[in-house]
């Protein structure tokens, strides 16, 4: 039956399992509806990445955000190690981060929006998103009266006051800075670490008056003053990406330290005899005087990453006066007494959560692969069994993935590395999936892109934080050797890529990584010979266009791509785009496109995808529509026999036409 003939749905709210066949006798059957079916939920992760301590009278407690579809707050007791509330944030996933005023009362930064909990309470306030068009909010500091809070795409800072409610926007800290990563506060002013050019700005709290602070001069290339927290005079900063801590006195003017390399993210308040507590890459939690200077390191080995420092007052003989306490991405909270040099690591009970779906794909033995946002692992589903295998920590965030000669391919951010899964054998962490190469040296962080040429797995890029400039890699799984050939179309990433015979044919976006502004304003179609090593064409795809998302070749040659809901058809001979079609419109005054729609040729020869949000497939030859399910995340696969698979959030779904 012809596509355009074939019922269609205007949303998937609710889709009917099945249309009956006509009633009169003789009368031609009606087609069965398409069949939208949730499969469950592929990803469960337990990560803090932000977390923040506070005390009252009744209590010592951690205030720990799990990531999730929708973040949970956890109320956690420090002296007994148990979670009291497990509180959701609606509209949140996460947190990087918090502070606790001198009554007790929390706030904590998800997404773009600002909760606050006071000590008791059973629900968490929503206080919205104070800055708006903020679509991040990092780290939060507090001066007793005014919350204070650090913002990305503008890289502001903002002031919530704890007891009227009035918001105070700074404004951006610095000209082309888009993230203030980083705040702290101490004797009137603020201080931000900003990114994706590292720099320290101090900000006067009533005038709004900025200077910068200088970074010593051999590390001003560095990308993010990641971390940073303030003690009486003394300023610590942990830079990104070399993890080097450096410590200013703010009376003096000058930097008087540098400690090392830490894994992030807090340096503790300080104990009675002035020590300030943090973690190195090394394992060790290290202590600095603030009054002599030194830098000593603690008996507390195998010590993570501290996600926020608290101090706990624990009542035991083992553990006199208040005993460090921090959390850490797992959830276990590590205890170091000061005085006795006792240590412990004990869960704290937080429970794990959905994870967002980032990247899906059929696998060349039926079941279908996923990974998660921000956690990635990989999971498989088989939908003859209906079971779900989990690998949480196999594999990092995951953002292509290509089934190609019976393995999976995946490009992982940060640092574009690239791993290999077969499919056949168990999941090994560290072994399968094995990694066989790394895109880092080369200044890439997201593979997006990835097709197969020959013995040779292709992916296309998107640059570092701060950069313009993606690159075609070509790699060898079996013996890590690459090609890396940036700038294929200058200051663009490569953003979709396809095989054309012995061809690679590539689309671009004009976005680079976060922090820097495109100079160039329409992306681009272009032919890549990897026997010469040369770029053979280049040329526009559809005007006004910023960014192709995807691109494929159908079984019948012709070969079909898509920016961000509009699906396009272009001849390689002509080297044109000879018919579009747009199915969900889109404004493209967006801060950045890096991939949007997926597409596949369902075995009735229609090209189906998700376009933006809509799940529809399209008539190759009258180009006419069929929507199928709106309201689904840009994360979209189709198995051999033309079962669709996509997610909304966490859930993965399945559609049958």
């Amino acid at each position: 039956m012809p596509l355009q003939q074939r019922r269609r749905l205007a949303s998937v709210a609710v889709l009917a399992t099945l249309v009956a066949t006509a009633a009169v006798p003789g009368a031609p059957a009606v087609a069965a509806a398409p069949t939208e079916t949730l499969v469950g939920v592929p990803h469960h992760n337990l990560a803090i990445y932000g977390a923040t301590f506070g005390s009252t009278p009744a209590g010592d407690y951690a205030y720990a955000v799990a990531r999730g579809t929708t973040g949970v707050l956890n109320v956690i007791d420090t002296r007994t190690a148990t979670v009291l509330r497990a509180l959701p944030l609606p509209g949140a996933g996460g947190s990087w981060g918090g502070t606790v005023t001198p009554d007790g009362t929390a706030y904590i930064g998800a997404d773009s929006k600002l909760f606050r909990y006071r000590p008791g309470a059973d629900h968490v306030e929503d206080l919205g998103s104070p800055a708006p068009g903020e679509t991040t909010t990092w780290r939060l500091a507090n001066d007793g009266e005014r919350v204070f809070v650090g913002t990305f795409p503008t890289g502001k800072v903002y002031s919530f006051h704890h007891r009227t409610g009035a918001v105070r926007d700074y404004g951006q800290i610095w000209p082309g800075e888009q993230y203030v990563r980083s705040i702290g506060v101490a004797n009137g002013k603020v201080y931000a670490g900003l990114g994706t050019v590292a720099r320290l700005v101090e900000v006067d709290i009533e005038s709004g008056e900025r200077r910068e602070i200088p970074l010593p001069e051999q590390y001003r290339a560095e990308q993010f003053v990641y971390d940073l927290d303030v003690h009486q005079h003394t300023l610590f900063v942990r830079l990104a990406n070399s993890n080097r801590v450096l410590v200013h006195d703010l009376k003096a003017g000058r930097w008087i330290a540098e400690l090392g390399t830490a894994a992030g993210l807090n340096f503790s308040p300080p104990d009675a005899k002035k020590n300030v507590y943090f973690g190195s890459s090394a394992g060790r939690l290290m202590a600095y005087n603030l009054d002599a200077g030194t830098l000593t390191p603690t008996d507390f080995t195998g010590f993570g990453t501290a996600r926020g420092f608290g101090w706990a007052h624990l009542a035991d003989a083992e553990w006199p006066g208040r005993t460090l306490v921090t959390i850490s991405l797992s959830g276990n909270l590590s205890y170091y007494n000061p005085q006795t040099g006792a240590k412990k690591v004990v869960s704290a009970g937080v429970k794990g959560l959905p994870a967002q779906l980032q990247t899906i794909e059929a696998g060349p033995d039926g079941r279908i692969f996923s990974s998660a946002y921000p956690s990635g692992g990989i999971t498989s589903y088989d939908p003859v069994t209906g079971a779900f295998s989990e690998n949480p920590g196999a594999l990092g965030q995951a953002e292509g993935l290509l089934s190609y000669r019976g393995r999976i391919y995946a490009g992982v951010y940060p640092g574009a590395n690239l791993f290999e899964l077969d499919p056949a054998r168990p999941v090994v962490r560290g072994s399968n999936p094995r990694q066989f190469g790394s895109l880092g040296a080369d200044h890439q962080d997201r593979p997006f892109a990835v097709t197969g040429v020959g013995d040779r797995v292709a992916f296309g890029t998107i640059p570092e934080y701060g950069q313009l400039g993606g690159a075609l890699a070509l790699v060898d799984p079996a013996t890590g050797a690459k090609e890396v050939y940036r700038d294929v179309v200058p200051e663009q990433s490569v953003t979709a890529l396809t095989t054309v015979g012995s061809l690679v044919l590539g689309g671009t976006g004009i976005w680079g990584g976060l922090g820097v502004a495109p100079t160039r304003t329409e992306a681009k179609l272009f032919l890549w010979d990897p026997a010469t090593r040369t770029k053979v064409w280049e040329g526009a795809a559809i005007p006004g266009a910023k960014a192709i998302t995807r691109l494929i070749v159908a079984p019948d040659g012709r070969i079909w791509g898509s920016t961000v809901g509009t699906l396009f058809e272009f001849d390689p001979v002509s080297r044109t785009v000879v018919d579009t079609v747009e199915v969900e419109p889109f404004d493209w005054n967006v801060s950045h496109v890096w991939r949007s729609d997926h597409l596949a040729v369902a075995p009735d020869g229609a090209v189906c995808g998700n376009f933006r949000t809509t799940v529809a497939c399209v008539d190759p030859d009258t180009l006419s529509v069929q929507k199928l399910a709106t309201g689904t995340s840009d994360v979209w696969t189709m198995d051999a026999a033309g079962v669709m698979y996509y997610a909304r959030g966490g859930e993965l779904y399945r559609l049958t036409r």
